[in-house]
């Protein structure tokens, strides 16, 4: 443990509290040892949102769990789009009347990450306040391994896609979610590759019980949103990414991908170039391949053959273009390859489509004025956030996308 020396014999501590394991964990040193006293957690939340700023966990599970340890939580609210200055000033505030209070220092459990040791650091500059950093020097497999033997239960709230694949929001934080970390990240996750959520760890009063409901993509994180579990009730991990899948459109959730088929849809008859797409999403072309397929489950390439084929199926059934015209307006610059793909993907040509359609779903009084509702241009808005529709790529899109709010 490290401690800064204080003249004081007990040192009054106040504990940065994110709900993870890592605060759990040194929450359990600190109260088993008799030269520490914590007053209490302190957390911060978005104001609007009420949610952690930093995973997304609701206000509300992180007062249960200080209601589980025996301690008061004290809560800081910031807006969402707060900037850094702003944030830094609400949070000196509040630190500056604790170290009025006669508190000595805040506790951190940080392991090993220079940058947020020193970024806790200049936080308390200047309110009277001390860092301290219980688990500072750790081995990060050792204490990993030393709170799974311990008991400690928990979920991953949060996972930072750029470093951790997004289906292991929702996991146990357990040995099996440890073996599927990147050889590059520490089981400690102290870095935020990922972030946790404790139902119970040793010295807690009792358990706060919690089940993952939905993903949601949030920049660049993707979020496990954690409910409380009625008594007695407890969501497979497995079982809760199988309903995941089955609900969750990336190109709802996922602002990236929300800029990428923006850019598809208005240029969707051009030759759409990988540099131009990595640009729309704020990406190097390489590792734009690497997050579509990720986040969509297969290629670009394939999925853009899958949209434009929907496209052009749309286009048959909406206006009388010749089967030429609707190939050209939906990518395809060579009519026989237009016939190829969309008999491949449809199981018939475009004219044999049309003319099923037309039988099936044209009353044949009103065939005659059909052609008045002729749209020759990129996929309407509705196609994609109407109800509920099972598209030819396999992607369900659902009727709302995920929001923070809530």
């Amino acid at each position: 443990m490290v401690t800064p020396t204080c003249s004081r014999s007990v040192r009054r501590t106040w504990l940065w509290w994110t709900g993870d394991k890592d605060a759990a964990w040194a929450l359990n040193l600190l109260l088993s040892s008799s030269h520490w006293e914590v007053r209490g957690l302190i957390t911060v939340v978005g104001r609007s949102c009420g949610r952690h700023v930093v995973h997304g966990v609701r206000r509300e599970l992180l007062e249960e769990q200080a209601i589980a340890v025996g301690l008061p939580l004290l809560t800081i609210e910031c807006e969402g789009e707060t900037p850094s200055g702003a944030y830094e000033f609400a949070v000196r505030d509040v630190l500056s009347r604790l170290g009025k209070d006669g508190t000595d220092f805040v506790a951190f459990g940080d392991l090993s990450c220079p940058r947020k040791r020193i970024g806790r650091s200049l936080l308390l500059e200047g309110t009277g306040l001390r860092p301290t950093f219980p688990l500072w020097g750790r081995n990060s497999r050792r204490h990993a391994d030393e709170l799974l033997s311990a008991g400690l239960s928990a979920w991953v709230c949060a996972v930072a896609t750029a470093e951790v694949r997004s289906d292991l929001a929702g996991a146990t934080f357990d040995s099996r979610f440890l073996a599927a970390l990147p050889d590059h990240v520490a089981p400690s996750g102290d870095s935020d590759e990922f972030h946790t959520f404790v139902e119970w760890a040793p010295g807690w009063d009792r358990r706060v019980s919690v089940k993952p409901s939905r993903l949601i993509e949030c920049g660049p994180l993707t979020l496990a949103d954690l409910e409380v579990a009625p008594a007695g009730v407890r969501v497979s991990e497995d079982r809760f990414h199988s309903l995941a899948r089955e609900e969750r459109d990336p190109f709802e959730c996922d602002a990236r991908l929300c800029r990428v088929i923006r850019y598809v849809d208005a240029h969707l008859s051009d030759e759409l170039r990988l540099e131009s797409l990595a640009s729309a999403a704020a990406m190097t072309p390489s590792s734009f391949r690497r997050y579509f397929h990720q986040h969509v489950g297969m290629s670009f390439r394939q999925w853009l053959v899958s949209h434009r084929v929907a496209h052009a199926r749309r286009l048959l059934r909406r206006c009388d273009m010749t089967v030429a015209a609707v190939g050209r307006t939906a990518g395809f610059s060579c009519s026989r390859t237009f016939r190829r793909v969309f008999r491949a993907r449809s199981g018939c040509s475009p004219s044999q489509y049309r003319t099923r359609y037309l039988a099936t779903a044209v009353p044949a009084g009103k065939r005659a004025s059909w052609t008045t509702e002729a749209h020759v241009g990129p996929p309407p808005q509705s196609t994609r956030t109407g109800p509920a529709e099972r598209h030819p790529e396999g992607i369900a899109r659902p009727s709302k996308p995920f929001t923070m709010a809530g």
